[in-house]
């Protein structure tokens, strides 16, 4: 089996500038700066790479796969950055996606490394499985993630190939605590297995979670149209009280002026009490027509009023009107 290893920079570069570029479409896709910080970081990873700074050379070949994303070259390169620094289940994972795309792409060269360097590492890897019990899957709002990546339900109860070190498992879900843990795979070849509990509640998350209460309405003024509805048709209905307690008054008196005028004829006290009644007619006519627009207006007020609220209730409690009634005298008189 041939051994990938690159030997010099040389060799390293030319992979990646085969690949940044393996077609005229592929080489459209980053720009002119793209691809200029590309080579940059490139080289400087293998010169790092070259000194076995592989924690350092790593991230910056991550970086070059993300400005051109169809370098093979860069990912192979990357892959073996990765099994370098003894992630072999990242190195795999790369070595895979090397082999796949070069098969589609017509590299054949390429495609055979990344195929003997991916079977070579895969009996190697250690594996990592998350047991999600039915009770926790069916919590609303579960969310399980590993060193911050979503974790599906397609995922549970699989061995999924994993680094040596830690990996840290988190699970929330609607009004529960936060469940989280370090799971440390010790070695290659490791197979661990974390189970998520069923998570605590936590009321200050539940409250948290709750739909926001709706803002309450404006009231733009209109708290005064209940105690001015009631004001107003509480002063129409005892306006109305007036007017038949002077349209009576009139009555009386107009029967009285009737018997003061026999024959149509009427002394002095028979046409003081027929002016008298006239008069109390009209004032006793004016007091009903106005009350009962008064009541009419009431009426209208108490019904666009905001019902149920402190002042609405307040204003029905303490409001009053009282009539009062007296020889010769009629009064209204109300607190509100």
């Amino acid at each position: 089996m041939r051994t990938f290893a690159f030997r010099s920079a040389l060799v390293a570069a030319s992979l990646f500038v085969a690949a940044a570029s393996p077609s005229p479409a592929a080489a459209q896709g980053a720009s002119a700066d793209q691809q200029v910080a590309a080579q940059a970081l490139y080289d400087k990873a293998l010169e790092l790479m070259q000194a076995q700074s592989y924690a350092e050379a790593c991230p910056k070949l991550e970086e070059v796969t993300k400005l051109i994303p169809e370098g093979l070259g860069a990912k192979l390169t990357l892959a073996e950055c990765y099994e370098k620094a003894g992630r072999l289940a990242s190195a795999y994972t790369q070595y895979a996606f090397v082999e796949t795309m070069a098969a589609r792409t017509g590299q054949g060269e390429r495609q055979r490394m990344a195929s003997e360097r991916a079977a070579a590492i895969k009996p190697k890897l250690a594996y990592l499985m998350l047991q999600v019990p039915d009770a926790v899957k069916n919590m609303p709002g579960l969310a399980i993630t590993r060193n911050g990546a979503p974790v599906g339900p397609a995922q549970f109860g699989v061995e999924v190939p994993a680094d040596v070190g830690p990996h840290v498992i988190e699970a929330t879900a609607t009004g529960k605590k936060v469940w989280k843990v370090d799971a440390q795979i010790p070695a290659d070849g490791a197979h661990l297995t974390v189970d998520v509990p069923a998570l605590e509640d936590d009321p200050e998350q539940r409250l948290k979670d709750l739909p926001p209460s709706p803002a309450p309405e404006e009231k733009g003024g209109s708290e005064w149209m209940f105690p001015g509805g009631f004001a107003v048709g509480g002063t129409g209905v005892a306006a109305l009280g007036v007017g038949f307690v002077l349209g009576a008054v009139a009555s009386g008196k107009n029967s009285d002026a009737e018997a003061a005028c026999p024959g149509g004829r009427c002394s002095a006290e028979g046409n003081d009490l027929r002016s008298s009644a006239g008069g109390l007619a009209d004032v006793s006519t004016i007091m009903v027509i106005a009350g009962g627009v008064l009541a009419a207006g009431g009426a209208t007020l108490l019904v666009l009023a905001p019902w149920g609220e402190d002042g609405a209730a307040d204003a029905a409690t303490t409001g009053h009107i009282e009539l009062d009634l007296a020889p010769g005298w009629v009064g209204v008189h109300g607190t509100f």
